[in-house]
């Protein structure tokens, strides 16, 4: 933290990082453990360890690279969770159930969202649908950076530094997901 920085500061600056990454975060979560509350749980334990963090470690080391230090910590913590509940089932949960399909949010009448008529609107919310189903088939590794990009609006630095893969794997993985979600679209619309 800069010297001149009051610990007022520091909270504010701590208050607009909890604003800006929660809803980000507990999606993501909930991509991973396939449940709202746990989502909501694993978000707010990784903020709190943002929060924990002295004020000089949170804006020497953490703050220049927050989104991917975050969406890092919460995917380690949604992985402990699938863990200790695999642990402590008697049998193994099905791919349904660690990966079951989030609901579709509602859409909205913002920037960019259609004008039309409420046949335009059932369209759109089908197609959001199928296509949410679609991201659903893909190998895990093209689900992941296709939800960190998307959803978690990181860019590929960042999702490499989340992944632990290379900048040009991330690239690759998005390409091939994009190419597989865009065939299978062309081909269920056809």
């Amino acid at each position: 933290m800069p010297e001149h920085d009051s610990p007022a500061d520091h909270t504010l600056r701590l208050t607009a990082a909890v604003q800006h990454y929660h809803r980000p975060l507990v999606g993501y979560a909930r991509h991973l453990v396939g449940d709202l509350e746990r989502a909501r749980d694993i978000a707010q334990d990784t903020l709190m360890k943002m929060c924990l963090q002295p004020p000089d470690v949170f804006a020497n080391d953490l703050e220049p690279r927050l989104a991917a230090w975050l969406f890092t910590v919460c995917r380690n913590r949604a992985i402990d969770v699938l863990r200790k509940e695999q642990r402590m089932q008697p049998t193994e949960p099905t791919a349904m159930d660690r990966h079951a399909a989030p609901k579709r949010p509602a859409l909205s009448g913002g920037a960019g969202a259609s004008t039309g008529g409420p046949s335009q609107l059932a369209e759109q919310r089908d197609s959001i649908d199928t296509l949410m189903g679609l991201v659903e088939t893909l190998p895990e590794r093209q689900r992941e950076v296709i939800r960190l990009r998307f959803h978690g609006q990181l860019a590929y630095r960042q999702i490499a530094d989340v992944t632990g893969h290379s900048v040009s794997h991330v690239g690759v993985l998005l390409h091939e997901a994009i190419k597989a979600l865009r065939s299978e679209m062309a081909r269920l619309t056809a």
